[in-house]
């Protein structure tokens, strides 16, 4: 039998120890510092034992605060490798995802920045709650889209998405909008899930997010599509590919 490297058996006996009881739920691990005394482990290993524990949904790591202890079960996590539009059009394919309003907004200085827009733009926002596969009680994401191409039905589009839950918003821009992307940008960050948040993504408070901002490019080079999109951690990966160009 292979033997177990040294921070698969750390993470294997802090499982245990969280499973047992011995560390509880919405509680904090030992400080990298002290486990690696604990363990007689470099803090390299020792966070490399953490990491497999986050990746499985036991605990998530928040700069500041530590290593919390998130449940006493692994957690599903929804993996997703993006290479592609077409990508996201598979990705919408394979998971659920449930709209929760869709509302005409007009952007304010605040989510203008956020988004790298100039405030006062009208915009649809259309929310919504995606699960790794119809069934799911615990959603991977939440995302809040934003459309704001110039000129666009706003109210016409709403009806259509009303009418097609299940599509990617990008598709029906395309196949009844006559609009035509090119190129998605993407922004990745780790952050704390929103209060407002919390409930409905079924989290313990605080906890962390990977936080996901698509922008759809059109082939005028025109911004169309924002999304934003929160996952708890544990709950999805993103698989990104990159290849030197030669």
């Amino acid at each position: 039998m292979k033997k177990l490297t040294k921070y698969n058996e750390i993470a294997l006996s802090l499982k245990d120890d969280i499973v047992s009881g011995k560390y509880q739920m919405g509680g904090l691990l030992p400080t990298e510092f002290e486990l690696s005394a604990i363990y007689g482990a470099s803090r390299q290993t020792v966070r490399s034992a953490i990491a497999e524990l986050a990746r499985q949904g036991f605990v998530s790591r928040t700069k500041k605060l530590g290593t919390r202890v998130e449940s006493t079960v692994p957690q599903n996590m929804y993996l997703h490798r993006l290479n592609s539009i077409n990508d996201l059009v598979q990705f919408s394919n394979l998971n659920k995802k449930v709209v929760q309003a869709v509302e005409q907004i007009v952007l304010d200085k605040q989510l203008a920045a956020e988004l790298g827009l100039e405030p006062g733009l009208h915009a649809l926002k259309v929310s919504t709650m995606r699960y790794g596969k119809a069934g799911d009680k615990l959603p991977i994401g939440w995302t809040d889209i934003y459309i704001v191409l110039t000129g666009m039905d706003l109210a016409l589009l709403a009806d259509r998405i009303k009418a097609k839950p299940d599509v990617l918003i990008s598709s029906i821009l395309e196949d009844e909008f006559n609009v035509t992307l090119k190129a998605v940008s993407q922004e990745i960050d780790s952050i704390l899930v929103p209060t407002n948040l919390e409930a409905v993504l079924q989290t313990p408070s605080p906890a962390s997010a990977l936080k996901v901002i698509r922008r759809y490019i059109d082939i005028h080079d025109e911004v169309v599509e924002i999304s934003v999109t929160l996952h708890p951690s544990g709950r999805f990966s993103l698989l990104l590919d990159a290849k030197r160009e030669i």
